[in-house]
């Protein structure tokens, strides 16, 4: 076998839309040029190795997004070559069997998400790769020898799964002691064995995927309406203690009118037209002293009223100040922080390094630059926006993870202690919920 020719294909809805070869989608990661054809979207490419006779012998299934000028997007930095040289086998596309990378099959764990699986059904990926490079659009020189991949020998199985046609088996016999019959056997069933469990691992993945997606959907649902149930309890604690202080007021008033009819109806037995006068007469003090009353009440009410304005809005306008203050002082430590950690950091980057932290919850987390005086700053914060939770919860969530108990307490406050299951996501993690045995759980109320 020859020199290997590596490329890269990009792909819009399972079809192959562009190729290039791997130096011109380094210059591509180098900022020299972009393409404008993928400008703000995120697409799907291989990033293959293909031998003299245009046969494919590795595939790496990555994703890339591009900016609005078609540049490559944030800090975009997968190792190609060594994922493949440590990819394990997929099927037999006419030069063996084949070396596949993909999220289901990745050798390095923290590049799986920026990873895709291929369709591993008839006329699929494989299928669209193999007659892109038979198409040779990138102008490769073949050996005459060796034809391109629609004619190279591949297995049954892989016939049937791929749609890619096979070629004259007369020209793969080679001189050999093995009968030529068991060497197609045994190629036939390790193509067989590496598809199908290329093909289960892509199925499990997607079947997980989904289970998580819903997960979270049930999650968040949950969450929303437990704080809308906590903001109607709210409101409804509200209300009744509103009904409450009126129901007070009405009886205060009601006790009062029941008084003065009390006095009023014991001067009117007495009779007379002298006590009709005092009645009347007491009726116009009442309604003269409760006026004066009411308006000193107004007056003294409108004061209050007016102090408490005043000392909202002062404590408001010290509030604007102090968080402008402390906005300056942010921006002034981040920027001491930039510009005294920057040159280290950017030799660091220079040279190579990626900067990789392991935290509960997210496994391997890959850090940029730009965001490491960030996460320096508060590390438990940083992890807890990338789990999408808040700090509160994720470090519960962290609680629980490291002591999976139950942690109801009793009247001494000790907690019960026995074990339970261990929530592996801090989304899928409710206080009170999680981290409960069967017989604290309040689940069901």
């Amino acid at each position: 076998m020859g020199a290997l020719t590596e490329a890269v294909i990009f792909f819009d809805d399972d079809v192959v839309v562009k190729e290039m070869f791997f130096a011109e989608f380094e210059a591509v990661l180098d900022d020299v040029v972009g393409i404008p054809d993928f400008a703000n979207t995120e697409v799907q490419a291989a990033f293959t190795q293909i031998d003299d006779g245009l046969r494919i012998t590795g595939v790496v299934f990555f994703s890339i997004a591009f900016d609005v000028r078609g540049r490559v997007a944030g800090h975009w930095n997968i190792p190609l070559r060594h994922l493949l040289d440590h990819a394990s086998y997929g099927p037999d596309l006419g030069a063996g069997l084949i070396r596949v990378a993909c999220r289901s099959a990745c050798p390095v764990a923290w590049y799986r998400r920026q990873l895709w699986d291929p369709d591993t059904n008839v006329g699929g990926t494989f299928s669209q790769l193999s007659m892109a490079i038979g198409r040779n659009r990138l102008g490769l020189i073949a050996e005459r020898s060796g034809a391109p991949s629609l004619a190279a020998p591949v297995a049954d199985f892989f016939k049937e799964h791929t749609g890619v046609p096979p070629r004259n088996e007369a020209s793969f016999r080679q001189d050999s002691a093995v009968p030529v019959f068991h060497r197609r056997y045994r190629q036939k069933l390790r193509a067989i064995r590496h598809a199908e469990q290329l093909r289960l691992a892509t199925q499990a993945e997607a079947f997980d995927s989904a289970l998580e997606l819903q997960a979270e959907d049930f999650t968040r649902q949950l969450s929303d309406r437990e704080l809308l149930i906590k903001k109607q309890r709210a409101e409804l604690d509200e209300l009744k203690e509103l009904e409450a202080q009126t129901q007070a007021r009405l009886e205060r008033q009601q006790r009062l009118m029941n008084q003065k009819t009390a006095e009023l109806e014991h001067l009117l037995e007495k009779g007379g037209q002298d006590y009709n006068l005092q009645m009347t007469e007491l009726r116009k003090e009442y309604a003269e002293e409760l006026e004066r009353r009411l308006k000193e009440q107004a007056l003294v009410l409108d004061d209050v009223l007016h102090k408490r304005e005043r000392e909202l809005y002062d404590r408001a306008t010290e509030i604007v100040e102090l968080r402008g203050e402390l906005s300056a002082l942010r921006e002034q430590n981040r920027s001491l922080m930039v510009d005294s950690d920057g040159k280290l950091l950017n030799t660091m980057v220079e040279q190579g390094v990626v900067f990789v932290a392991y935290h509960p919850g997210v496994e391997h987390l890959v850090i940029s630059q730009e965001e490491m005086p960030e996460y320096l700053r508060d590390p438990i914060a940083y992890v807890a926006l990338r789990c999408e939770v808040s700090d509160e919860h994720y470090r519960d969530w962290l609680s629980h993870y490291r002591l999976p108990i139950c942690r109801a307490t009793d009247g001494d406050m000790q907690y019960c202690g026995q074990p339970i299951k261990k929530v592996m996501r801090p989304m899928l993690f409710r206080v009170g919920e999680s981290d409960r045995c069967c017989e604290h759980s309040t689940s069901g109320l």
